[in-house]
C-alpha cells in the first residue's frame, strides 16, 4: 500500500475507533465509507455494512437506502417503509482489494456473486442471507417504487486504473445483465484504484467547492449577518454543475436544509417537466419560483463564482427535476438567489422564510427549534476537553471539512439521540429500537421538551457513542447491536439502581448535580464497560440461545423483566 492512502486510511481508522484491524480489513472499511459518504449524508456505522471480515464470495461490503437512508437491518427497512408513501430505492455493493493491479478473475468473481445476490432466489453465500431478506423485503413494495431501483457496483483495488479492454468487456456485460433483469432503473460500476480513493476522500472530508459563471445577477442591499447577497438568473447548464457530483449523480447532501425531499411526479413537477421538455422552455425563469442557495464562503473572479460549503434551501424539487432533465436545458434560465453567511441564525431564518409558501410540518422544521441549537450549543461546550467531547450532527454534513470529525465514533445524529434518550431516561428501549414512528410522536412532551435541560442529552450521547464505540472496537459482540438501545436501559437502571421514567430538570444546577456523576461514570470506560458486559450478559441469558436481532426485546413486558434481573 502506497504510502499516501496508508496515511488516511490509518488516520480515518483512529478517529473511527477500529485502528485495531488487520490492514486489509481496514482498507475495506475505508473504502466502503468513502463510497457510501458520496452517496448519503447521514452519520452512520460503516461496520453495520460489512459482509464480513475474512471476505464472502467476492462482496465486502452490502448497502441498501431508501428515500436516501441507510437501513441495516430489517427493523430500519420497516420503519422505512411504513406508512403508504412513494419510495426511493438504492442498493451498493463492493469488493475491496490490496492488490496492486486490477485482475479480471477478481472482478468476475464480484459481478458475478453481486448479479445471484441481487437477482435470484437464494444468496451467493450463506453470509449475505440478510441482506437478500432486505432486498426481498423491499421488493415487496414495488408498487410504491418511483422507479425501479438503482444499483452501483463498486470494484475497488490500489492500482492505477487504465480500461483494460477485458475488464470493460466484463463490467458492460455485468450492466447489460442487471438491467435486463427489469428490476433495476439504472446500474453503475465503478472501478477505483488508489488515486480514486484518494480524491475521492477528499471529496467526502473537504468542504464542496463548484464554480459557476454568474453573468446575470444584481446585487442585494446590505442585510445584517449576510456577506454578500445576489438575485439573478443562472443558466441551466451552469446551474447543473451546483447539483451533479462526479459521477453524475445528484448531490442529494445539498438538499438536507430544505425541508421537503423529492416529492417524485406531483403535478407541479410534472408542469416543471413538460415545460422544459417542450418548445417554450425559454419562458422557464418567468414560470419558475427558482432556486435559493446559502454559501458558507464565496470566492469570485469576475462573474465567474466559486461557491463553498453550500446548500440548496428551497428549490428541491427544480434542482430534481433539471437534473433529471439536464438535456433539454438549451435556452433554459434559472431564477437564482445566492446568499453567502456564516452565522446559523441567519440561515435558519432563511430557510424558515422560503419554506414558508407551501405546507410544512413542524417535524420537518424540527432540526431548526431552539431547544436543538442549545443542546448543540452544550455539546461544543466540551471543545477544550477532546476526550469528552461530542459532536451532534443535527444538519447532516454540518462537521463537513473537520478532518478529525469525519467517519468519528463521536459524532451522534438527532435521530439517534432521541431513542438513546428514550432508553436511558424512559426506560422505553422496546420503542425506540422497534417503533420509531411512536418515538416520534412524543417529541415536544416526553422527547426533546421544552422543559428539558440540555445537559441530559449529553449524558445520552456520550453514553451513545462510547457503546458504539465499544462496537467497533469489539470490546462488545456485534451480535449484540440490535440490542443496543436495551444496553442503554440496562446501563442507567444499573447506575441509579431504578427501573421506573426518571424525571428530567429544567434548571441549570439542578440538572448539573443530577448528570455530574453519571458522565464521571461514562468517562470511565472500564466501569462503563463493565456496566454493559453486566447487561449483555443478562440478555443472553434470557434469550435462552435464540439469535438477538429485531424482534428481540419488542415488548414492555421483556424490558421490564430484563431491567428486573439487572436489579436483582
Amino acid at each position: 500500500m502506497d504510502r499516501v492512502t496508508r496515511g488516511l486510511m490509518e488516520s480515518w481508522a483512529k478517529d473511527a475507533g477500529v485502528g485495531h484491524l488487520k490492514e486489509y480489513v481496514a482498507f475495506e472499511r475505508f473504502v466502503n465509507f468513502i463510497v457510501l459518504s458520496r452517496h448519503h449524508d447521514q452519520q452512520f456505522s460503516v461496520e453495520d455494512f460489512s459482509c464480513g471480515d475474512d471476505g464472502t464470495l467476492g462482496i465486502d461490503g452490502f448497502a441498501l437506502s431508501v428515500n436516501g437512508e441507510l437501513v441495516s437491518d430489517m427493523t430500519e427497512l420497516e420503519d422505512a417503509l411504513s406508512g403508504n408513501g412513494a419510495i426511493e430505492v438504492s442498493v451498493t455493493l463492493t469488493q475491496v482489494k490490496t492488490s496492486p493491479s486490477f485482475d479480471l478473475g477478481d472482478l468476475s468473481i464480484f459481478s458475478d456473486a453481486s448479479i445471484t445476490l441481487l437477482t435470484d432466489d437464494e444468496p451467493p453465500h450463506s453470509n449475505l442471507e440478510n441482506q437478500q431478506r432486505l432486498l426481498h423485503r423491499i421488493l415487496e413494495e414495488s408498487s410504491r417504487f418511483r422507479e425501479n431501483p438503482v444499483c452501483r457496483l463498486y470494484y475497488v483495488t490500489l492500482g492505477s486504473w487504465n480500461n483494460r479492454g477485458p475488464i470493460v468487456k466484463k463490467i458492460n456485460d455485468s450492466r447489460k445483465r442487471l438491467l435486463g433483469s427489469n428490476l433495476f432503473s439504472r446500474v453503475d460500476f465503478h472501478v477505483w484504484g488508489a488515486s480514486e480513493v484518494q480524491r475521492n476522500w477528499r471529496a467526502i472530508d473537504s468542504a464542496l467547492e463548484v464554480t459557476v459563471q454568474f453573468d446575470n445577477r444584481t446585487t442585494l442591499p446590505e442585510v445584517e449577518g449576510v456577506r454578500e447577497a445576489y438575485l439573478g438568473v443562472l443558466p441551466g447548464s451552469e446551474f447543473i454543475k451546483l447539483v451533479t457530483d462526479d459521477e453524475g449523480e445528484i448531490r442529494k447532501t445539498l438538499f438536507f436544509d430544505n425541508v421537503r425531499d423529492f416529492l417524485g411526479e406531483t403535478d407541479v413537477n410534472a408542469d416543471i417537466r413538460q415545460t422544459l421538455a417542450s418548445g417554450d422552455r425559454s419562458r422557464f425563469c418567468v414560470l419558475n419560483n427558482g432556486v435559493t442557495v446559502v454559501a458558507h464562503d464565496l470566492k469570485s473572479t469576475g462573474n465567474r463564482l466559486t461557491l463553498v460549503d453550500f446548500q440548496v434551501v428551497n428549490g428541491c424539487q427544480t434542482s430534481h427535476i433539471l437534473h433529471s432533465e439536464r438535456e433539454n436545458l438549451d435556452g433554459v434560465y434559472v431564477p437564482f438567489r445566492l446568499i453567502v453567511t456564516l452565522d446559523d441564525d441567519v440561515a435558519k431564518s432563511i430557510t424558515k422564510a422560503t419554506n414558508k409558501q407551501g405546507q410544512v410540518s413542524k417535524e420537518n422544521l424540527f432540526a431548526l427549534s431552539d431547544l436543538q441549537k442549545r443542546i448543540e450549543a452544550y455539546f461544543n461546550s466540551f471543545e477544550a476537553e477532546p476526550g469528552k467531547r461530542i459532536y451532534y450532527e443535527r444538519r447532516s454534513l454540518q462537521w463537513s471539512g473537520s478532518a478529525q470529525v469525519r467517519g468519528t465514533w463521536r459524532v451522534i445524529s438527532l435521530r439517534n439521540l432521541m431513542q438513546a434518550f428514550a432508553s436511558l431516561y424512559l426506560r422505553i428501549p422496546h420503542t425506540a429500537a422497534r417503533y420509531y414512528g411512536d418515538l416520534r410522536n412524543r417529541v415536544g412532551n416526553d422527547v426533546f421538551s421544552d422543559t428539558h435541560n440540555e445537559a441530559y442529552y449529553y449524558s445520552t450521547a456520550y453514553a451513545f457513542c462510547k457503546l458504539d464505540h465499544f462496537f467497533r472496537s469489539g470490546a462488545i459482540a456485534r451480535e449484540l447491536k440490535p440490542a443496543r438501545y436495551h444496553l442503554l436501559a440496562g446501563v442507567r437502571t444499573i447506575y441509579s439502581q431504578a427501573s421506573m421514567p426518571e424525571r428530567v430538570e429544567s434548571i441549570d444546577k439542578k440538572a448539573e448535580k443530577d448528570c455530574k456523576p453519571f458522565n464521571s461514570f461514562l468517562w470511565d470506560d472500564d466501569r462503563y464497560l463493565t456496566a454493559v458486559q453486566t447487561c449483555a450478559d443478562a440478555l443472553i441469558k434470557l434469550a435462552g440461545g435464540q439469535e438477538i436481532n429485531r424482534d428481540f426485546g419488542r415488548t414492555r413486558d421483556f424490558t421490564e423483566q430484563y431491567l428486573s434481573e439487572l436489579l436483582k
